[in-house]
Formats: C-alpha cells, sequence, structure tokens
C-alpha cells in the first residue's frame, strides 16, 4: 500500500515489516487426488447452477439459444407468408 505524502521517498525509513516472508516447503500433489478435487468441486458446482437454476425458473444459454433460432425461424416464415399472400391477392385482384 502506498502512501500519498509531502516527503520525499529517499528520506523515508526502511520498514521490513512489508518484506515477504520465507515460505516453506509443500509437499507434492498427486495427479490423480487432484484430479478427484477438481472433479468433486465442478460437480458440486453444477449442482449449485441446477438448483439456482430450477429454483429461479431461469433457462440455460442453449435453450435461451434454441428458443430464439426456433421464434426467428417462425418470425421470417410468418412474414414470407403473409408477403405470399399480399402477391396472390394482387394477382388476383390485378
Amino acid at each position: 500500500m502506498s502512501y500519498i505524502t509531502n516527503k520525499n521517498v529517499e528520506n523515508l525509513p526502511n520498514d521490513d515489516q512489508q518484506k515477504v516472508q520465507d515460505v516453506g516447503s509443500v509437499d507434492k500433489v498427486d495427479p490423480m487426488q487432484a484430479q478427484a478435487f477438481s472433479d468433486l468441486v465442478k460437480d458440486k458446482e453444477d449442482a449449485e447452477l441446477a438448483d439456482a437454476a430450477e429454483a429461479t425458473d431461469e433457462i440455460t444459454p442453449e435453450e435461451l439459444q434454441r428458443q430464439i433460432r426456433d421464434n426467428l425461424f417462425r418470425n421470417g416464415f410468418n412474414r414470407a407468408i403473409e408477403r405470399a399472400r399480399e402477391m396472390a391477392k394482387e394477382m388476383k385482384d390485378g
């Protein structure tokens, strides 16, 4: 953390408290245990997300994308049918 002061930096006293202390060595991590732990964390997060989605009636991004695609197709199809009806009416009248 730095402070804004009107003192020169060269004249500030040395503060050894901000130095990083020596860190002891740690045991090696077994890759199988690490993968198992990672899988457990992922499963827990997935379960929490699923519970949250069910509780709030939210939809997944994939479901939202599918709904948008379906609605765009349906709207485009309905416009095309309406335009075809208009053209048929014009041809019939004209």
